[in-house]
């Protein structure tokens, strides 16, 4: 009788595999989650060939209730493009937080581009008596991709070894791409109005750019941000201060976020399919425990509320999380500020670039360029061998 939910279980774990694979990763990432029992499994598992949809569910197209537009993945909580997430674990229809909302942002234009410099220790200004701290995260995708990129040396060297090896494998006409580089928008609506708010935002892996909209009368005391490779805020109202502190030196100074698991994340289907040996299991479930109980004793040491009971998200996917509640009336709900035309506060690395820019000054001219010097001033040469 168990045979099906077991199979199922088993083809769930599989399509994560192909895609850890996929992505270059290898089952190597989930070395955080998993113990070495399951990702020597994963890795056996990888050796073979694997063909499997990823998916799950049955369809939330037309569901009045915003919770089940949510979906238990095996990377973590995964939301459509219809709602927001709420404090508290909630979820929102996005069309009753937010007036609007623009899904294709590659071709906007901000204003400017600000530099951000990182907080320089390892503290926030705390909030003041009687803000409300909001704490938003986005954990993984946001889908939301911004025509803006941002890269340095590092970059344009791991650019210029693909480069050579495509005219060393006899191919040519090869365009390298910033693609990986992009930062992504997330969209923060602010609903609050009775008191001042105290931004808290909070993303995973990626570059990430937290678009603000208000609600009429909402008020900002100061916005803090917390991980990504890069970060940085759009529509910011004047006056307002910023701190940010990317991945690595959050993860230097104490700051490693953690959450709970959600059911259907891969840890536990591994378990149930008998990939994890039952102490290993409970060594980990100790060691989450620990991760977890941390991050929330630093996070309400640094602003005075836990990191768990102030969460909105924590997804995996969504594009919206709301500072605040659902708004009594369609009147109370956060004006859309577009990114096209608005101030962007962003770290970055070296270069810094925009989608249709002179594709002479760009990226991939950039990484010409070097290979070019490389090959003695002809990509030909790349083709005889040259030593890299």
């Amino acid at each position: 009788m168990v045979r099906g939910p077991v199979s199922m279980v088993v083809a769930g774990v599989i399509s994560l595999t192909v895609v850890a694979l996929v992505a270059g990763g290898g089952p190597q990432v989930f070395d955080k989650v998993l113990p070495e029992s399951a990702v020597a499994w994963l890795d056996d598992m990888g050796n073979a060939t694997l063909i499997s949809s990823i998916g799950g569910g049955s369809s939330t197209a037309n569901s009045g209730d915003p919770l089940e537009h949510l979906q238990d993945g095996s990377g973590g909580w995964r939301a459509d493009d219809k709602i927001a997430a709420l404090p508290g674990g909630g979820a929102a229809f996005i069309t009753d937080v937010l007036t609007a909302q623009k899904t294709r942002l590659k071709a906007a234009k901000p204003a400017d581009v600000l530099g951000l410099e990182e907080v320089a220790g390892c503290t926030f200004t705390p909030p003041k008596p009687g803000a409300l701290v909001a704490h938003a995260r986005i954990g993984g995708d946001s889908g939301l991709d911004l025509g803006l990129a941002t890269y340095g040396d590092a970059d344009l060297a791991k650019a210029m070894q693909v480069l050579v090896n495509v005219y060393r494998s006899g191919g040519g006409l090869h365009r390298s791409s910033l693609s990986e580089l992009r930062y992504q928008s997330y969209d923060i609506a602010v609903t609050e109005t009775a008191v001042p708010v105290y931004l808290v935002l909070e993303t995973g892996p990626q570059s990430r750019v937290f678009n603000l909209h208000l609600a009429p009368g909402a008020r900002i005391e100061r916005v803090v941000m917390i991980g990504g490779d890069q970060i940085g805020v759009a529509n910011l109202p004047e006056g307002v201060p910023v701190e940010a502190m990317r991945a690595a030196k959050a993860e230097n100074c104490g700051f490693r976020p953690f959450y709970a698991l959600n059911p259907g994340h891969l840890f536990y289907q591994s378990l149930a399919a008998g990939a994890i040996r039952s102490d290993e299991a409970e060594e980990k479930k100790r060691h989450f425990a620990e991760l977890e109980a941390t991050w929330d004793a630093n996070f309400r040491q640094a602003f005075g509320t836990g990191a768990k009971e102030s969460l909105a998200g924590g997804w995996d996917s969504g594009t919206v999380a709301v500072a605040g509640g659902i708004p009594a009336a369609p009147e109370g709900r956060a004006v859309y500020a577009p990114i096209d035309g608005a101030v962007l506060r962003v770290t970055m690395d070296r270069y810094v670039e925009f989608e249709g820019q002179d594709p002479e000054q760009g990226f991939d001219a950039r990484v010409k360029a070097m290979a070019t010097e490389f090959a003695w001033g002809d990509l030909q040469n790349l083709r005889q061998g040259v030593a890299w």
